[in-house]
């Protein structure tokens, strides 16, 4: 037991915050992907095997990593809640950045090789980081969950603004463009691909190490104790739920009297921590009709994520040939991604997530349904497009973690979003489909104009979701 200085708790919260934002700034290089697909391709057709591999068929290693990591997601949850936040985040960071090492090795082998390394266990990886870092600063926060998981997730947005543009002046230093078969041929371009993996595979496995050593969960408080004393072996805090109900009726602070001796900003922050142990068990959720509306809502909208972080590159160079000019516009669309989960997440704090939610999918309807428009117009609205698509994607991935905390509860928040970020992963599986076997008879104006219907769907089912907090049924089973 030591003492606690009333300064503390809140420096331990933002260094939870930074450490999660740099941890996540490494996962979002999952966005750079559709920056190296040309690359990628390009490489196995002329150095590796098969050498009739198509733009189509190479998304299924985006596929596979997205789908990796729902699948990983829940376990990232189960062992964030057993284990505690910085072991989780470590194991799952090695397993990410170790995938994107190997890749070095396994483009040269064949396509199916580095599915699997930059695919399978990018993905796995990648679920099993995820979790950590968010759910440990929404327990630190937890009356702001949106700002807290905005915040940290703004980083998973943010990694493809560095690193998009850094693997484009790596691999294609002097602007080489397409030749006329649609693939980079030249030898400087391809030589580059493999090594690639190496420099920023182990530029990833630093940042996650260091950031996942200052991960910590918050301290246990309870109302016999001191709150200015912290026992730094004790699992995450329990308090019962008849105590937490009796306070909310009663407008009394959980802690009681024990508080009346500290200063008023401690006092402040801590009662922040106060509602970290409500919430529902995964399967008491799975029992609720709004998670069920929630995953729905998930699948529709991941289908235009799934479009936008692979299509975007590959629909502009239909009609743009400046390699560079790509990269930059995959740099600053990846600032309006990180710029998204914050504002959306205060958004959400302001006002519902329903709201957010009604919003963000009538923006992203309309502006996949007219993205094809960007041919006539040019590169100015093809930058403006890409933007706001990605300003909303960013949104995607702040507005459900708060839903699923305020829905659900903060106790089990690392488990129970992981079961719906499944939504995310089934989604992702069908768009790949789509896009090998459908694209080639839609062509790109069918093809957003189908996307475009999948969030005209999201829409209405945003409008019908009836925004409830499930505590109360928690509290019924607890009495029973």
């Amino acid at each position: 037991m030591k003492l606690c200085p009333s300064w503390l708790p809140p420096i331990r919260a933002l260094v939870v915050l930074l450490a999660g934002f740099a941890i996540h700034f490494s996962l979002g290089t999952i966005y750079t992907y559709g920056n190296l697909s040309p690359y990628i391709t390009s490489y196995i057709r002329n150095q590796s095997s098969p050498h009739d591999l198509r733009i189509g068929t190479t998304s299924l290693v985006y596929a596979f990593a997205v789908i990796s990591q729902g699948v990983s997601m829940f376990l990232g949850g189960w062992l964030d809640h057993k284990i505690g936040p910085r072991i989780t985040t470590m194991a799952g960071g090695l397993v990410m950045s170790g995938g994107v090492m190997l890749s070095y090795f396994a483009i040269k082998l064949s396509f199916w090789m580095f599915t699997f390394t930059y695919g399978v266990m990018f993905g796995l990886g990648l679920g099993v980081c995820y979790i950590g870092p968010l759910a440990c600063a929404v327990r630190w926060l937890p009356k702001w969950k949106g700002f807290a998981s905005g915040f940290v997730v703004s980083g998973f947005g943010l990694g493809a603004v560095l690193f998009t543009y850094m693997q484009t002046l790596y691999i294609n230093p002097h602007n080489q463009p397409l030749s006329d078969s649609g693939y980079f041929e030249h030898p400087d371009v391809l030589s580059k691909v493999p090594s690639s993996f190496l420099l920023f595979g182990g530029v990833y496995m630093a940042m996650q190490v260091l950031g996942s050593l200052l991960l910590t969960n918050p301290p246990t408080t309870t109302p016999e104790s001191d709150p200015h004393e912290i026992n730094e072996d004790a699992p995450q805090g329990r308090t019962n739920m008849d105590d937490i109900t009796a306070s909310v009726n009663s407008e009394t602070p959980l802690w009681g009297t024990h508080l009346t001796a500290i200063e008023e900003s401690t006092t402040s922050f801590l009662s922040w921590t106060q509602d970290r142990v409500t919430g529902l068990s995964p399967w008491q959720m799975l029992r609720t009709f709004g998670f069920y509306h929630l995953w729905i809502l998930f699948f529709l909208l991941a289908t235009a994520v799934f479009t936008i972080a692979t299509k975007y590159k590959l629909f502009g160079q239909v009609f743009i040939k400046d390699d560079h000019f790509l990269a930059a516009v995959g740099s600053v669309s990846a600032i309006f991604n990180s710029a998204g989960r914050i504002l959306w997440g205060v958004f959400a704090d302001r006002f519902t997530y329903k709201v957010g939610l009604v919003c963000l999918t009538a923006v992203m309807a309309t502006f996949v349904l007219t993205f094809y428009a960007t041919v006539i117009v040019g590169k100015v609205m093809f930058t403006v497009w890409v933007c706001v698509l990605f300003f909303c994607v960013g949104g995607i991935f702040s507005l459900f973690p708060t839903a699923a905390a305020r829905s659900f509860g903060s106790k089990y928040f690392g488990t129970n979003y992981g079961i719906l970020f499944t939504a995310n992963s089934l989604s992702t599986a069908v768009s790949a489909v789509i896009s090998i076997y459908l694209f080639d008879y839609l062509d790109w104006f069918g093809y957003f104009f189908l996307v475009s219907g999948f969030c005209l769907l999201a829409f209405v089912t945003a409008l019908l979701y009836r925004h409830r907090r499930y505590l109360p049924f928690l509290y019924q089973q607890e009495r029973e």
